[in-house]
């Protein structure tokens, strides 16, 4: 499992993405970008950003 969060890259919002993959990870986080930050897209200083914050985490389910 990998895991990112807003505070990881220095933005004061403590929404969680948790998925299997990077682009997993991603993909929530364009999502959330859009709609809570008023991003219509991640830009690419910030995209690099985030792919070094994901961290591996434990599966909850293993």
């Amino acid at each position: 499992m990998k895991q990112l969060t807003c505070r990881d890259i220095g933005v004061d919002c403590d929404v969680k993405f948790v998925g299997e993959t990077e682009e997993e990870i991603m993909a929530q986080a364009a999502a959330h970008a859009s709609s809570e930050h008023n991003l219509p897209t991640i830009p690419a200083h910030i995209d690099q950003m985030c792919r070094a914050a994901i961290k591996d985490i434990p599966d909850p389910a293993a």
